[in-house]
């Protein structure tokens, strides 16, 4: 998941107006097409098909609107337009300078005077982390599900990234975290995700295809995190099977715990 975080506690993030135009202003679909080479899909929320609670017909949904756009610069109350910083990794995820520039220049176009922003990686990311950042290109990977990335990113307190915060998303939250009725789960998530799309605290951009080249000597099936796993030698394996094992074994009761097996065995060939 990429996306454009905006500080609702820095100025001039604090305006709505100016978070929404943001979202009216980027040309996904171009970016897309051109700076990614075709390589990614379009969000419309955190979540994307395949993952966990996404709901293809949430709203709002944004489109590339540019008069509309400029609309907002003015009702937030730069009738001659605002400067603000944007801030990118350089070499973190694909094309990310790239990516920036061409965003720089739609925001440009819609009266947000964009200063691209390139500090070291390790700096920006401190920084971001300790909620120094108010405006900021960045990924979130491993969402599976999207409830701790959500929670993470825009639930009061949770973390200073963005510093973005709302009882009533706060509630669906917690609600969410309480049920054990997936029905439940999947609105409460989604009613959280649509008053975050209002606000736009973050505008979410795409997702990056992954791409794999595998040799056709290899046999290679992606896990769903993406993670690549490699393992030199037959009891490397076992070791790794072993751990899994008793992180599993860990996570359980002690009602449902049953001896792991400690037979040292050569993996099937």
């Amino acid at each position: 998941m990429m996306f454009l975080a905006m500080s609702p506690k820095r100025e001039p993030w604090n305006k709505k107006e100016l978070r929404q135009a943001v979202a009216y202003a980027i040309d996904r679909e171009a970016i897309i097409k051109t700076v990614l080479q075709d390589q990614g899909k379009v969000l419309h929320g955190p979540l994307s098909r395949g993952q966990y609670a996404y709901d293809p017909n949430l709203k709002p949904k944004y489109s590339y609107d540019p008069e509309k756009a400029r609309a907002l610069v003015k009702q937030a109350g730069f009738t001659n337009g605002v400067d603000v910083g944007l801030f990118t990794p350089v070499g973190r995820y694909i094309n990310d300078r790239q990516v920036s520039e061409a965003m720089v220049a739609m925001l440009r176009a819609v009266g947000i005077r964009a200063a691209l922003k390139t500090p070291e990686w390790p700096t920006l990311w401190t920084d971001v982390q300790k909620g120094r950042v108010p405006f900021y290109y960045m990924g979130r990977g491993l969402m599976i599900s999207g409830g701790p990335a959500i929670s993470q990113y825009f639930e009061t307190d949770e973390s200073p990234r963005i510093g973005y915060s709302n009882p009533a998303v706060d509630d669906l939250l917690r609600q969410s975290r309480a049920t054990f009725d997936q029905a439940d789960y999947v609105k409460a998530i989604n009613r959280a995700l649509s008053l975050i799309l209002d606000d736009a605290p973050a505008h979410f951009l795409w997702q990056h295809n992954i791409l794999y080249g595998v040799s056709n000597d290899i046999k290679f099936t992606p896990q769903p995190d993406h993670g690549l796993r490699h393992f030199d030698s037959d009891e490397q394996q076992i070791e790794h099977r072993r751990a899994t094992e008793l992180q599993q074994w860990l996570s359980m009761s002690w009602k449902q715990r049953s001896p792991i097996s400690t037979r040292r065995t050569r993996p099937a060939r």
